[in-house]
């Protein structure tokens, strides 16, 4: 049991205003499902946004479960979104595979809202191919914040989750191998090894990623499916996922994909970056996910934003939820009135075809203005569907 929650619970439990005839649980099910909602639904990956909204700043909750927990539903009681996503930083998914002397070399504080900033964990692929061998992952995970501060803040969330009736749901956050991959040597580097080095090289690196992702389903079978989760986010690789990656190594993510799908009943795919459409088709055919949250077109492609809203949902028709609008970019550095704009355009250029979810297709940054948050959900909540 957690002071936190509870203290929440007794403060807002029976004591909410409703938002429209559904509860954010059955908008957001509902939309996964490809069935009628009353409003679209609005779930913005608030992440890092939520803590300083809440008036904290990042250093003062890196080692503060409660207050990081404090921070999501805080917001999420005053902005009343559909669903509470859980704070995740980098650390949460790499430390665990450094010793704890290392780690304050790699893991590098800036400003009050700035993201943690990382330096990469292995300098060459044959590096980062020994530390999945060497199971390293597993060697230092005890002392990791995986285990001391994300788990814990996942606990708490589901705890409020099922003490609040499932009123709204919790969102799960995990890495698909790709995202692993490019994370643990940074991006450039691993786009440069998929031309330089090998391709057995590169597969025999993806298979070891995707072979500790899989052993992961297993933590998250018992301690996040066992408490309760049923929304689960997958960060895709798109950052590397040009044509040359997905012809030849896009199999790991699949495999891992239906794997999930099989655990969670709610799975949708986060593919930030620059989406293929060959890509956004490979996803949109993976057993158990249900939605797809993506971003931007891929380079060379010239069409406009209610184009590319159509394209995707044209896609997703008849298989997954449209996840989209406004871009993270807008959100941070454009008006009200241009977000306001955008999520009406997104709406209005997937509906036709599919259900839509507003949210952009990845985190919203820390520097956003309140007002624009504010305007992308009042937008979504303006447009009750006939």
């Amino acid at each position: 049991m957690s002071r936190i929650v509870d203290e929440w619970v007794s403060r807002l439990k029976g004591k909410l205003p409703p938002i429209g005839e559904m509860t954010h649980w059955e908008r957001m099910a509902a939309a996964m499902r490809l069935e009628r909602t009353d409003f679209v639904p609005v779930a913005p990956e608030l992440d890092y946004w939520q803590i300083t909204y809440a008036g904290y700043s990042h250093q003062e909750i890196y080692h503060d479960v409660d207050k990081t927990t404090d921070a999501c539903i805080r917001t999420w009681a005053d902005l009343r979104t559909d669903a509470i996503w859980m704070y995740v930083d980098i650390s949460h998914q790499i430390e665990n595979f450094i010793p704890a002397e290392r780690r304050p070399h790699h893991f590098i504080h800036r400003g009050e809202k700035d993201y943690l900033m990382f330096r990469p964990l292995a300098a060459t692929l044959d590096e980062a191919i020994a530390m999945y061998e060497r199971r390293d992952y597993e060697k230092y995970l005890a002392d990791s914040r995986a285990v001391t501060h994300y788990t814990p803040h996942m606990l708490q969330l589901l705890e409020f989750q099922e003490k609040m009736d499932r009123q709204v749901p919790v969102i799960i956050g995990l890495a698909t191998p790709t995202n692993y991959a490019e994370t643990i040597v940074e991006v450039q580097n691993f786009q440069k090894w998929m031309v330089t080095e090998p391709k057995e090289k590169v597969r025999r690196y993806l298979d070891l990623c995707l072979q500790e992702r899989l052993a992961a389903l297993e933590f998250y079978r018992e301690h996040a499916v066992g408490n309760g989760a049923v929304f689960c986010c997958l960060f895709g690789g798109a950052r590397t996922w040009g044509p040359r990656h997905l012809e030849a190594f896009a199999d790991v993510d699949r495999i891992f994909g239906e794997a999930a799908g099989k655990i969670f009943e709610h799975v949708f795919w986060h593919h930030c970056g620059r989406n293929l459409p060959g890509a956004l088709q490979m996803i949109s055919e993976i057993p158990g996910v249900r939605g797809v949250q993506y971003d931007m077109p891929y380079y060379g492609q010239q069409v406009t934003w209610p184009e590319w809203f159509e394209q995707a949902a044209k896609i997703f028709k008849g298989r997954q939820c449209a996840m989209n609008a406004p871009t993270t970019q807008l959100a941070c550095h454009g008006s009200a009135d241009e977000v306001r704009g955008m999520v009406r355009e997104f709406i209005d250029a997937t509906l036709p075809h599919t259900t839509a979810c507003v949210m952009p297709g990845c985190e919203i940054d820390s520097f956003s203005p309140t007002e624009n948050v504010r305007a992308m959900i009042e937008t979504a909540r303006s447009r009750r569907i006939d």
